[in-house]
């Protein structure tokens, strides 16, 4: 009668390189794992992934609970401080597919020095590949099952090639939204609106932390409130915000309980319950309050 619902995780790019011992990164970090898509194996890999009846996906497929998939979390296709582009070219790896990918799209540019748009066209690129093979992927085995994406953060939520991308590929665009207080409707939902005609987005990441729980709250990049009535009422306006947003089909609240701190040196307070299992009252009046009038906040708006 109440089913519990789910949206599974899994990490393609990392099981790829498992399955396959040649496959090496660029640089020898993975802050270039996205770039294993351009081996040849890779859309095949996914097909076979998602259809490994001992493997990590089958036992969600064809399941009316699922919501769907996530791919991959948070990948790092650029960050505030490195250009995936320069990452490749700076590692002088002059044999790995990557940095012979790289250095071509240069010479079709007719560019000698990388600039932020080359960078964003060439992860719009290697998005379009990773995007494509998980989709069809998912779609050779269960035809039906919504494809949410690979929660987007920080800089890559706002490249307008990789927007695109998975506006082609993904069924919802998930985005894990930290660093703002308030949803940024005129600008970056505005933006997604307009890359992503097609594909709405989800939130699949937020939380803020109070400094009333006894907790550390080092961790995490939420932001810290005083009490546990301000984290409600950060929860209420945030999430108005995204029901205003006509191109927004939900959120993930980030997270069910807070850190363990027996899993974590410095734990912080991001659940709706603490570690007792029990539930923070404002939190659990504040969200149902506005959970319970989704509908009409959105009619509303």
């Amino acid at each position: 009668n109440n089913p519990f619902i789910l949206c599974p995780s899994f990490n393609f790019l990392a099981n790829f390189k498992s399955a396959f011992k040649d496959l090496k990164y660029c640089n020898n970090s993975s802050n270039t794992a996205i770039c294993l898509v351009l081996d040849d194996r890779w859309e095949q890999f996914c097909k076979d992934y998602v259809a490994n009846r001992e493997g990590d996906i089958w036992k969600f497929l064809n399941d009316p609970n699922v919501v769907g998939i996530f791919s991959d979390n948070e990948i790092d296709f650029s960050s505030m401080s490195s250009r995936l582009l320069d990452r490749v070219l700076d590692s002088k790896n002059t044999d790995h597919p990557a940095y012979k990918n790289a250095q071509a799209f240069m010479e079709e540019k007719g560019a000698t020095v990388t600039t932020a748009a080359l960078n964003e066209e060439w992860v719009g690129r290697l998005a379009e590949k990773y995007y494509k093979g998980v989709k069809e992927g998912i779609a050779a085995t269960d035809a039906k099952m919504l494809y949410l994406g690979s929660r987007l953060h920080g800089v890559p939520k706002l490249y307008e090639s990789i927007i695109r991308a998975a506006d082609r590929w993904c069924d919802v665009i998930s985005i894990n939204y930290y660093s703002c207080w308030s949803v940024e409707a005129l600008s970056h939902v505005k933006k997604w609106a307009e890359w992503a005609p097609n594909t709405p987005f989800m939130i699949t990441e937020f939380y803020t932390k109070g400094d009333d729980s006894e907790l550390g709250n080092v961790n995490g990049a939420g932001f810290i409130v005083p009490t546990q009535m301000e984290r409600a009422f950060a929860y209420q306006h945030f999430t108005l915000g995204l029901l205003e947003a006509k191109n927004c089909v939900g959120w993930h609240y980030f997270r069910y309980k807070d850190d363990d701190p027996s899993e974590s040196t410095d734990p912080s307070n991001k659940g709706f319950y603490d570690n007792n299992y029990n539930l923070y009252p404002w939190m659990a009046e504040y969200g149902k309050n506005l959970n319970y009038n989704v509908y009409r906040l959105i009619e509303y708006f």
